[in-house]
């Protein structure tokens, strides 16, 4: 048998010595375990609740005899309460359920843990709980939960030791800094050297949507998808081009411009005999995918039909297009379709944000998905997060998707529903946080238990919180003054990895005013991820961007960074797990004190900003 016991060690990534083959053998015979499967499933069972995952010992392997297989033995009856007794009987299906010891919480007796008294009470799903253990990443927050989900297999649990830093958190890179080192930094001195990152008033905030069609925001209720006709896309994309379109020409030219212009389209012997003219159309790419400077061409309308020009950038000196992006163009047609392009304009005027409202300091902590190890299920770094937020207690929580995420290489080996696991997470961050935090989930169609579908539904919960609020991809909210813009796509990333840029300036900044300027949370047209199930008439109705937010959350895989772009402050937090260091965002915003001329001051400053390694 300790052939076939080492064999089980190597399947959850174990190699075990011989002294613990040893051990182990010792152990089966003393307890009359016949099953090598069982004897590993119940031992990792225990090193996941007391030993946080470490592998076996010939110490821990006692303990683990003290602690499981005496008590098991005295539970079934082999010990009277007059005499000891040396027999013992193996255990047996019915005795326990190794599902049921993955999930753990607190001070419930071990007992209870790892067996039932009988067959029907073994058969139900539970979240067993499991001893304080100083030492442990989880004891950190007291009353904390561990958000492992119930596993088929250990695998889910499995925590290889190159890829353990020593602080129960796996990383697959070395990662320049500390936890607690803060990376980036915006605001005036004065506010960041006076904070405490810490909320001075227990105080509930109204939460008010923007993003609304008929009145109310995107729900299950009313959600409608996948079933709009090419013709309606069309008609869509249309209606961007007339929409965009006359923003531009009303940006960039005057009325008496526009009256002497020579606009596309013409009829052709007219465009061959004209030097310059100004075309407002709509960027693709020929086999749409990202641009370059030979397969770009532009869609115009003349209001019966569409034409294509073939772009050519032989003269142009500056520019910055992506696919779907309506532009004002300024050049000459030499011959045929081809456009010779000197001048692109992409900029229109914009609704500034409302001025900032606030009566007192509120503070913010951002944290974008996913919250586990690529490796496993242990969600160590939203163990972290939560310690953070014990400590300081913020005003808002703002949670971004994924929290499940689907293309995670251990869901499928899961043992309960996503929802009741997402559930379940939701519970035991609530717990954490308490009543006086208002949070903020943003919805990711990259999640397992969310519609795969963009704009993304909220997903619902059974068990409603007073100060949780659950919110749609993309979402606008207001909350006591301060509009709040957030998104789960990447649309930063998706963006510059399909434009076309020359001398066009910092990438980060552009990225933001291609989003404002178009007047999109997604503007990208076709998207930029073949698995993105992009609906265009939800985006008609719950993704545009009419007007700026005070604050825009754009969490992606780019670098983290923080923008002040047309009075809008942009954060991108980073990722909670990253394999370079995960990252989450903390701001607080002042009241803003009015000049002398009667105009508010900066966002500068009253905003103070930083960014910190988890």
């Amino acid at each position: 048998m300790d052939m076939e016991i080492k064999q089980q060690f190597d399947e959850i990534g174990v190699e075990p010595s011989d002294a613990v083959l040893d051990k182990c053998m010792e152990l089966a015979i003393t307890y009359s375990i016949e099953d090598a499967t069982e004897f590993v499933e119940q031992w990792m069972a225990f090193s996941l609740s007391h030993l946080g995952g470490d592998g076996p010992t010939p110490e821990n392997l006692g303990e683990f005899e003290r602690k499981v297989l005496q008590l098991k033995k005295d539970k079934v009856g082999f010990k009277t309460s007059t005499q000891k007794s040396k027999s013992y009987a193996p255990a047996t299906v019915a005795d326990t359920s190794s599902l049921s010891t993955y999930g753990l919480i607190e001070d419930d007796p071990m007992m209870d843990d790892y067996m039932s008294e009988s067959v029907t009470d073994s058969s139900v799903m539970h979240t067993p709980k499991s001893k304080k253990d100083p030492s442990s990443r989880s004891s950190a927050l007291k009353g904390g939960v561990l958000f492992s989900p119930v596993s088929y297999t250990p695998q889910s649990a499995k925590r290889t030791p190159a890829a353990d830093t020593g602080t129960g958190t796996p990383s697959t890179t070395t990662v320049a800094g500390r936890p607690g080192d803060i990376v980036d930094t915006f605001g005036h001195p004065r506010l960041l050297a006076g904070t405490t990152w810490l909320a001075k008033l227990e105080h509930s905030l109204s939460v008010s949507q923007k993003l609304l069609h008929k009145e109310a925001p995107l729900t299950l209720g009313n959600l409608s998808y996948m079933n709009d006709l090419l013709c309606e896309k069309c008609d869509d994309l249309d209606d961007r081009l007339d929409n965009t379109g006359r923003a531009l020409v009303e940006k960039k030219l005057s009325a008496k411009e526009v009256a002497e212009s020579s606009w596309y389209p013409q009829d052709g012997e007219t465009l061959q005999a004209l030097h310059m003219l100004y075309a407002v159309g709509m960027i693709h790419s020929e086999d749409d995918g990202p641009l370059d400077a030979f397969s770009t061409f532009m869609a115009v309308n003349d209001g019966e039909q569409c034409s294509y020009l073939e772009m050519n950038f032989n003269r142009i000196k500056s520019a910055s297009i992506f696919p779907g992006q309506v532009v004002l163009a300024k050049g000459f047609i030499p011959k045929g379709t081809t456009f010779v392009v000197e001048e692109i304009h992409t900029e229109r005027k914009l609704t500034p944000p409302s001025p900032l409202k606030v009566d007192r300091e509120l503070q913010f902590v951002v944290a974008a998905g996913p919250y586990t190890h690529s490796t496993d299920l242990f969600y160590d770094p939203l163990h972290d997060l939560l310690k953070y937020l014990k400590d300081h207690r913020p005003d808002v929580l703002v949670l971004v998707g994924p929290f499940v995420d689907a293309n995670h290489k251990l869901v499928v080996q899961m043992a309960e529903t996503f929802d009741s696991f997402f559930e379940k997470m939701i519970a035991g961050i609530m717990e954490v946080v308490g009543g006086h935090t208002t949070v903020l989930m943003v919805s990711s169609q990259k999640d397992a238990m969310s519609h795969a579908v963009y704009p993304t539904p909220p997903p619902t919960l059974r068990k409603t919180y007073p100060n949780l609020h659950l919110l749609p991809d993309p979402s606008m909210v207001d909350l006591d003054g301060i509009t709040v813009g957030v998104t789960s796509t990447d649309i930063v990333d998706h963006l510059l990895s399909h434009e076309f840029a020359v001398n066009a300036g910092e990438r980060m900044h552009r990225a933001i005013n291609h989003l404002f300027n178009q007047g999109s949370f997604y503007p990208l047209y076709p998207p930029a991820d073949e698995d993105m199930a992009y609906d265009s008439q939800l985006a008609l109705k719950y993704a545009q961007l009419r007007q700026l937010p005070n604050i825009l959350l754009l969490p992606g895989d780019q670098r983290h960074f923080i923008r002040l772009v047309s009075d809008c402050l942009v954060i991108n937090p980073g990722r909670l797990s990253d394999k370079k260091g995960g990252t989450f965002a903390r701001f607080l915003v002042t009241p803003t004190a009015p000049t002398a001329t009667g105009k508010t001051t900066s966002l500068f400053n009253s905003v103070a900003c930083q960014i910190q390694r988890i």
